[in-house]
């Protein structure tokens, strides 16, 4: 078990998890407010895949391109300059809703445009937390951020849910767009350089290029990330349409209000806050590559009985049980990955498996209507649940998995020159004769 708020992480720590906090508090928001405004625009789940395949599709592309960026520049300045982008995003769909314009190819351009500081967020910040912490309480201050993560996801949904039904969806896309000009604030408080490690020289376009090669590199070179990118990218894949599912769900297959969606999404979050509480106590009794394998396939079960569950509590008692599992597999993933990638690759490297392990995600997300209209709600989310159970067992066929997974903070910062020297390493230029 952990303390739930552990202080000892300090102050800077801190400030930038009370800035993420309210940042997700707001997105939960405009995320129910999206969902919600489509359906009752259209009453179509595929055009409410046609608005946000597109931002996932360019997530996921520059995502990769952002992550050199974050090598090279201090990742508090990012973080600042792509929530100031979310801002005016979020506030330009909030000024839609208030004119009562619903254009479909104008919110999902916005909406697109909202993704790009997305992708520059999520390059600065897969690497920001290493330069917050000790190399020892890294582990300690990634259970923490799940942790704050998973409180605002519970009372994001809940807080979401309330403020659609209460204000409509004006209130909740004007919440999301403050709640970025709050997060900013809490991050420009932030004391300690952020600034790449090897992050010396003029940044230039042949420089960005062969920072993004040098990721590139360092994964193509390390069989066990590859192959872990290649499972998750078919995974995700899989479990890709849930964020369409459930608002239909909700919605039109079970006729229910918003707050009951929000109440889902919070039943999730919940789950993730015990399994976070609870994950230090089982790496402590169980290896963590198992506890990562066995996690993945409770999601899969969780996905697939969650249409066959009759009444209101069951199915949040499954989204608790998805939010628990999402987590056991998550936080020690993580924490080996920063563990074993030099600080001075850390962003680029994270960009570059998010953009694999993802990056057909969007697929998944702009079939997830033609799926449902297909198959029907309830054998589209067996079928996702089944598929993520059979690519679970893959993992166990990845080289050095189990090693990777299970090594010490020592074990894990010498792992890539033990195994992988050449990952490291710089091509030798040629001359020309």
């Amino acid at each position: 078990m952990t303390d739930f708020f552990d202080f000892s992480l300090g102050r800077d720590f801190w400030l930038y998890r009370l800035g993420q906090l309210l940042s997700l508090l707001g997105s939960s928001c405009g995320g129910i407010a999206l969902a919600w405004w489509v359906l009752d625009k259209t009453g179509s789940a595929a055009q409410m895949s046609a608005v946000i395949a597109p931002a996932m599709a360019v997530r996921v592309i520059l995502l990769p391109l952002m992550g050199p960026l974050a090598d090279r520049f201090p990742r508090k300045r990012l973080i600042l300059i792509a929530d100031l982008w979310r801002f005016v995003c979020s506030a330009a769909i909030a000024a839609m809703v208030w004119f009562d314009r619903y254009d479909a190819v104008l919110l999902t351009t916005i909406y697109a445009l909202s993704a790009v500081g997305g992708a520059l967020f999520s390059a600065a910040a897969s690497a920001i937390v290493p330069q917050l912490v000790d190399r020892a309480q890294l582990q300690k201050a990634l259970r923490q951020t799940q942790a704050v993560d998973s409180l605002a996801s519970v009372a994001g949904g809940v807080l979401g849910g309330v403020v659609v039904s209460v204000t409509g969806v004006f209130g909740a896309f004007l919440a999301d767009a403050l709640s970025f000009l709050a997060s900013s604030a809490s991050c420009a408080a932030i004391r300690v350089s952020t600034r790449p490690a090897g992050a010396e020289g003029a940044a230039s376009f042949s420089r960005w290029r062969a920072d993004l090669a040098g990721g590139v590199r360092l994964i193509r070179r390390t069989p066990v990330l590859f192959w872990i990118c290649v499972v998750a990218m078919f995974m995700n894949l899989a479990a890709s349409p849930l964020g369409i599912v459930l608002p239909v769900l909700v919605k039109q297959g079970r006729g229910l209000p918003a707050w009951f969606l929000g109440s889902l999404e919070s039943s999730m979050g919940l789950g993730a806050i015990v399994g976070a509480v609870t994950v230090g106590a089982l790496l402590a009794r169980l290896r963590s590559h198992r506890l990562t394998i066995t996690a993945l396939a409770m999601m899969g079960v969780g996905i697939a009985i969650l249409p066959r569950v009759p009444n209101v509590l069951l199915p949040l008692s499954v989204l608790f049980w998805i939010g628990i599992a999402a987590t056991w597999a998550n936080i020690p993933l993580n924490t080996q990955i920063s563990l074993t990638v030099p600080d001075s690759h850390l962003a680029r490297v994270g960009a570059i498996m998010a953009f694999l392990c993802g990056g057909i995600a969007p697929l998944g997300v702009a079939g997830a209507g033609l799926l449902i209209s297909a198959l029907g709600l309830n054998a589209a989310m067996v079928l996702m649940g089944l598929v993520l159970i059979a690519l679970t067992p893959l993992l166990f066929l990845i080289p050095r998995f189990g090693e990777f997974m299970n090594a010490t903070p020592e074990e894990a910062a010498s792992f890539l020159t033990r195994h992988y020297p050449e990952a490291l390493a710089s091509p030798v230029p040629t001359s020309s004769p």
